[in-house]
């Protein structure tokens, strides 16, 4: 209760949605309840610390916490994603939530079936073939996939040294068509993304 109290003060927001937010992120990242306190903290914080507000931040993800959990993204991760997201293109934290979504499902999807073909008609071993070209695995030595953390981690550390050429095949290939523009976004200046 008191950490719905702060998160609808903070956020501006109803005690009910509040409340949702925070049950939201408790769920879909198997956190205890006992922690809904330092889930506000860190919305509250981030939210100060960019440009993406508490309720910006909590409405975006809202539409990813689950999707990420999955694919083996920390929360405090995927908050930092979203918050540079968010700054960087301005765009409807919805937009956003859904954006870094449909690119966690891409992956998942490679996981499921690596020989499938994805949505846009890219046979998912292209994604791998693109990351390695730049020396970022996709799986471990034993040949399971690897935690998306970690796989974007590696590819923020070589990013800023990529030509534009590569970045757009990388972004293509990793988000899509349709999101490699706010895959690009949260990628360029990577230092921000993990500042956050």
């Amino acid at each position: 209760v008191n950490a719905t109290t702060k998160t609808a003060t903070l956020s501006s927001v109803a005690f009910r949605e509040a409340s949702e937010t925070l049950t939201a992120a408790i769920r879909a990242f198997n956190l205890e309840a006992s922690q809904a306190a330092s889930i506000t903290d860190k919305f509250a914080a981030v939210g100060a610390f960019s440009s993406a507000d508490f309720h910006e931040l909590s409405v975006a993800m809202e539409k990813v916490a689950s999707s990420a959990y999955s694919a083996g993204m920390s929360f405090d991760y995927t908050l930092g994603m979203l918050a540079k997201g968010i700054e960087t293109t301005k765009e409807a934290p919805e937009a956003i939530g859904t954006a870094l979504k449909t690119i966690i499902a891409r992956f998942q999807e490679m996981k499921e079936n690596p020989t499938a073909m994805l949505e846009d008609g890219i046979d998912a071993n292209r994604v791998e073939k693109a990351l390695k070209t730049v020396n970022v695995a996709l799986r471990d030595t034993n040949g399971e996939f690897r935690n998306l953390d970690d796989v974007f981690s590696d590819l923020g550390a070589v990013w800023g040294d990529l030509s534009r050429n590569q970045k757009a095949y990388i972004a293509t290939m990793a988000a899509g068509m349709r999101q490699q523009s706010r895959f690009m976004a949260i990628m360029n200046n990577y230092d921000r993304t993990l500042e956050l």
